[in-house]
C-alpha cells in the first residue's frame, strides 16, 4: 500500500494541485484510496456517471467517447478523470477502461460531498481545464495522432472581441436612429445610409465573432500548437514539440491582464518556439505545459535507463558464450528471376507517367512536391485556350475552303499566320507546363531542397540538412488557396528561409517535414546515446577486469609479506 508520503508526493506535481498548501496536500492525499486493475479491466462505463474523481498512479487507462471530437485517448501517470463526480453540471458519456495493469488513486464521494477548503481549490483548478475538455468534445482535428492527447484547447481571450465591438456596434446603434430621422425629414438618403451602415455592422459584427472563434491554442501529450484562421483569407499553424522544449515563461505584468485573467506564454525550443498571446487562464496553461514537458524528460530518461540496462545485459550474454555466426540464406532478391527487359521498361514508363500531373509523389524514402494545379492553370490556362481555339477555328476554316468551297471563308495567308500564332501560343503552353513540372520542393531521409529550373536555363537549387530545422510553419492565403487547399510552408533555419510554394495540403507537408525531422533528430539522439552506453559499458567492463586483476596483484604481496615474515621468524 502506498504512504500518504508517497501520494501527496505524487500529486503536487500535477497541476491540479499545484498552489495549495503543504496541509491542505497531505490533508487529501489521506483520503485517496489505491485500488488497482487488470488489463482490460472496465473501470467505468458509459452510461453511469462517476462518483469518485481518479487519478492514474501508473499505468495506462483507455478513454473512449463519441462526441465529435478525440474518439478514443490513452491516459497515463499523473492524467485524471471521473471529473463529473467534483463538478455537479458536468456530464460525462465514456467508457473508461484499463489498457495495460494499472494503479489508480480513488478520491471517493464521502470525502467529494464534504465542504472542505481543499474540495473548493480542486473544483476552481478543475473549472479551467474541464472548460478545454469540453470543448476539445466538439471539434475534431485531422492532424491529430493516434496515440496523442488533447489536454488544454481554448480560444483567444475574450477581451480581442470586445476590443473590437465599438466600431460595428456604433454601426448597429447609429445606423436605425439615421433610418429613423431620415423617415422623420422625408429624406431617402438618410434612410438608405442607415440602413446600408446596419448592415454593415451587422456583417462586421459577425466577422469579428467567427473570426475570433477560429483562433486556438492546443497543448497535447506531444506538442504546442497555435491554429491561426481568417474564413476565406488565412489559415496558419504553428507548432512545438514537448521533447525540443527547452523553458517555458508566462508573462501576466499589466494590471488589466491579471484582472481579466490572460497573458502571454512563451514556449522555447531548441529550434525556435512559439508564443501564445492573449491566451486564458496563463498560468494554469503553463503548468500545464510544464508538467508535460518534464514528463517527456522523464519518459526520455527511463527509455536511456531500460536500453543502458539491456546493453549491460546484452554484453553480459555476449561474455558468457560464443555464438556461431549462421550462414544467411540467400535473399528472395537473388533466388528470384529477374523480370525481362522489355517489362522492366514499361514499368519505368508506368513511373514516370504517373508523375505527369502528380502533386505529391514519393520514390523510395524522398518525397517530391509540385506547386498547385492552380499555378499551373494560371499560367498555361490562357495560351492553352488561345491554341485550342485557334487550332479550332483553322481547321473549321480548311473545312470551308477544301470542302464546302465557301466564299466566305479567310484567306490561306490568314490562316498560315494564325496558324504561326497557333503554334507559338502551344509552344508557350508546353513552356508553362515543363516549367511547372521543374519547379519542385523535395524531403528526403535527412535534408530538404528547394529546385528551380527554366526550360533551357540554368538550375537553381537550394539544399539544407533537416537536424538544422528552428521552426515551420504554414500559410493559406486567399480565398482561392482556402477553397483549393494550397498554400506556403515555411521552413527557418537560421538567418535563411525555405518557402514551399503553393503546394498542396500545406498543413501535411508540414507534418512531413516535421516527422523526418523528429526521425532524423531521434536518430542522432540515439546513435550519441549508443556510444555513450557503449563507452560506459566499456568503462564498467575495464573496471571489472582491473578489479579482478587489483585483487590477484594484491593476493600476491599478502603472501609476498607473509612469506618475507615467516623468513624473518626463521632468522
Amino acid at each position: 500500500m502506498l504512504s500518504v508520503e508517497a501520494i501527496a508526493a505524487f500529486i503536487e506535481k500535477i497541476h491540479l494541485f499545484i498552489g495549495l498548501d503543504e496541509d491542505g496536500l497531505f490533508n487529501i492525499a489521506e483520503h485517496f484510496e489505491e485500488k488497482s486493475f487488470g488489463k482490460d479491466d472496465l473501470i467505468l462505463n458509459a452510461v453511469e456517471q462517476s462518483e469518485n474523481f481518479y487519478i492514474i498512479y501508473s499505468g495506462k487507462v483507455e478513454i473512449v467517447q463519441e462526441e465529435k471530437g478525440q474518439k478514443s485517448a490513452v491516459f497515463v501517470a499523473g492524467d485524471y478523470f471521473g471529473e463529473e463526480a467534483l463538478l455537479q453540471d458536468e456530464k460525462s458519456h465514456a467508457e473508461v477502461k484499463a489498457k495495460t495493469e494499472a494503479i489508480l488513486l480513488v478520491l471517493p464521494a464521502s470525502f467529494i460531498g464534504q465542504d472542505s477548503a481543499q474540495i473548493e481549490f480542486l473544483r476552481e483548478r478543475l473549472d479551467v481545464f474541464i472548460t478545454c475538455r469540453s470543448l476539445s468534445k466538439t471539434l475534431h482535428f485531422d492532424w491529430v495522432n493516434e496515440n496523442e492527447v488533447i489536454y488544454f484547447l481554448v480560444r483567444k481571450h475574450q477581451i480581442l472581441f470586445w476590443r473590437r465591438l465599438p466600431l460595428p456596434v456604433t454601426l448597429l446603434l447609429g445606423g436605425p436612429a439615421t433610418a429613423f430621422w431620415g423617415m422623420w425629414v422625408g429624406a431617402i438618403i438618410p434612410l438608405i445610409a442607415g440602413v446600408l451602415a446596419f448592415l454593415a455592422g451587422l456583417v462586421w459584427l459577425a466577422w469579428d465573432w467567427l473570426d475570433w472563434q477560429n483562433d486556438y491554442y492546443i497543448v497535447t501529450s506531444q506538442r504546442v500548437i497555435w491554429l491561426e484562421k481568417v474564413i476565406g483569407l488565412y489559415d496558419s499553424r504553428q507548432e512545438a514539440y514537448m521533447s525540443e522544449i527547452t523553458s517555458v515563461s508566462v508573462e501576466t505584468d499589466a494590471i488589466v491582464q491579471s484582472f481579466f485573467d490572460y497573458g502571454h506564454v512563451n514556449v522555447r525550443t531548441i529550434f525556435g518556439g512559439i508564443d501564445l498571446k492573449y491566451i486564458s487562464c496563463p498560468q494554469q496553461a503553463h503548468q500545464l505545459i510544464e508538467e508535460l514537458w518534464q514528463r517527456s524528460k522523464s519518459e526520455e530518461k527511463q527509455k536511456a535507463k531500460d536500453k543502458l540496462h539491456q546493453a549491460i545485459k546484452d554484453q553480459i550474454e555476449a561474455s558468457k558464450e560464443i555464438v556461431e555466426k549462421k550462414r544467411m540464406p540467400p535473399s528472395l532478391a537473388e533466388t528470384q528471376p529477374q523480370e525481362p527487359l522489355p517489362s522492366r521498361i514499361l514499368e519505368k514508363k508506368k513511373k514516370k507517367q504517373s508523375h505527369l500531373f502528380t502533386l505529391r509523389f514519393q520514390e523510395g524514402r524522398d518525397i517530391t512536391y509540385r506547386k498547385h494545379i492552380v499555378i499551373l492553370i494560371r499560367n498555361a490556362g490562357i495560351p492553352a485556350m488561345i491554341t485550342l481555339f485557334s487550332f479550332g477555328y483553322i481547321a473549321y476554316q480548311l473545312y470551308q475552303i477544301f470542302l464546302l468551297q465557301s466564299d466566305t471563308a479567310r484567306s490561306i495567308s490568314f490562316i498560315a499566320l494564325l496558324a504561326v500564332a497557333s503554334i507559338l501560343s502551344f509552344g508557350w503552353t508546353i513552356y508553362q507546363y515543363v516549367d511547372w513540372t521543374n519547379d519542385i520542393f523535395k524531403v528526403t531521409r535527412d535534408k530538404i531542397y528547394d529546385i528551380d529550373r527554366k526550360p533551357f536555363g540554368e538550375v537553381q537549387s537550394r539544399s539544407a540538412p533537416l537536424e538544422n530545422i528552428e521552426s515551420t510553419e504554414y500559410k493559406r492565403r486567399g480565398l482561392l488557396s482556402v477553397f483549393f487547399n494550397y498554400g506556403t510552408v515555411y521552413v527557418h533555419i537560421g538567418a535563411e528561409e525555405f518557402e514551399f510554394e503553393n503546394v498542396l495540403d500545406p498543413a501535411s507537408v508540414q507534418q512531413d517535414i516535421n516527422r523526418r525531422y523528429m526521425t532524423e533528430h531521434e536518430k542522432k539522439k540515439e546513435a550519441q546515446a549508443k556510444k555513450e552506453r557503449d563507452d560506459m559499458i566499456k568503462w564498467l567492463v575495464a573496471y571489472h577486469e582491473s578489479t579482478d586483476q587489483f585483487d590477484e596483484m594484491m593476493l600476491r604481496l599478502k603472501e609476498q609479506e607473509e612469506a618475507e615474515e615467516g623468513g624473518e621468524a626463521k632468522g
